[in-house]
């Protein structure tokens, strides 16, 4: 028999080696990046800067978990900190935090910033008691495990890693897969891009999963562009383009990114430039009708 160590989101439980007594809700997050302004770039984060995500990660963080509560970051935490003070950091970030160790989680090898951690693992294998008093066992991983231990047995995979790249819709195509194959598995990624920058409840996840919104039970959803370009403008954007290792779809997208992360478009333009895009896009005659 397989002992599972039960975190309660109401009765105090205590964390194996660690010597920790929690009192409150169980939350999870992951790929925070810290530090990391590149990140802002890459995930298309709704921030101007690399400080302002720092301190609205705290704040959303520090809003919604409570000081007796556990959240357990499923790697990716700190890229880097200002002067060394992660430690400082974390002890700023309410409740105890157990890392589950990523691959840029770079802060590690700073022995106070350890310290303010209730736990560092590699892997992690747990129990929680939801709101009505059931109990899923979960298994925790930075990274995603299609055949994770527990899978046919409803057990619950939280992992991050993916952000929103396309490794993340492969996970997702094959995590369904596996389902219409027989092989039960029910996977979700915490990452905190997929929830609002902030800490996240197993409740909250299932919930998601019951509004039809689960990040690996809904099947995701594309248009399609299609358009006309001057064959020599194509010609000297994809000079440009190469010196970047962009394609032209990849400049589009990253353009479209932009775009939505800024509330408008990305870049200086007059009423002649918007007519002309108009006029390449059909939208009105070469003539201004």
């Amino acid at each position: 028999m397989k002992r599972c160590l039960i975190r309660t989101q109401t009765e105090k439980s205590r964390i194996k080696g660690n010597g920790v007594t929690v009192l409150g809700k169980i939350f999870f997050t992951s790929d925070l990046h810290f530090g990391h302004e590149n990140v802002i770039r890459f995930d298309n984060r709704p921030f101007a800067s690399v400080e302002e995500m720092d301190e609205e990660l705290v704040r959303r963080w520090n809003a919604k978990v409570g000081k007796g509560d556990l959240v357990y970051v499923l790697g990716d935490f700190i890229w880097k900190s200002r002067n060394g003070d992660a430690h400082n950091l974390i002890r700023g970030l309410n409740g105890q935090i157990i890392l589950i160790k990523g691959n840029h989680d770079r802060f590690l090898h700073n022995a106070k910033a350890k310290d303010a951690l209730a736990g560092i693992k590699d892997y992690d294998d747990i129990c929680v008691t939801l709101e009505d008093g059931s109990v899923r066992r979960c298994i925790l991983s930075h990274y995603f495990m299609p055949m994770y231990n527990g899978h046919r047995h409803r057990a619950i995979h939280l992992h991050g890693h993916s952000h929103f790249t396309s490794e993340a819709e492969l996970e997702h195509r094959i995590a369904n897969e596996l389902n219409d194959g027989g092989l039960a598995n029910e996977i979700y990624n915490v990452g905190c891009l997929y929830w609002n920058y902030e800490p996240v409840t197993l409740d909250e996840i299932l919930r998601q999963k019951a509004s039809g919104r689960g990040n690996y039970n809904t099947e995701l959803t594309y248009e399609i562009i299609e358009f006309k370009i001057n064959t020599d403008l194509y010609d000297k954007v994809g000079v440009i383009l190469k010196r970047y290792g962009l394609t032209h779809e990849g400049a589009i997208l990253l353009f479209l990114k932009e775009t939505v992360r800024l509330g408008k478009i990305p870049f200086e333009y007059t009423q002649e430039d918007l007519l002309e895009a108009k006029r390449f896009c059909g939208e009105v005659e070469f003539n201004g009708e």
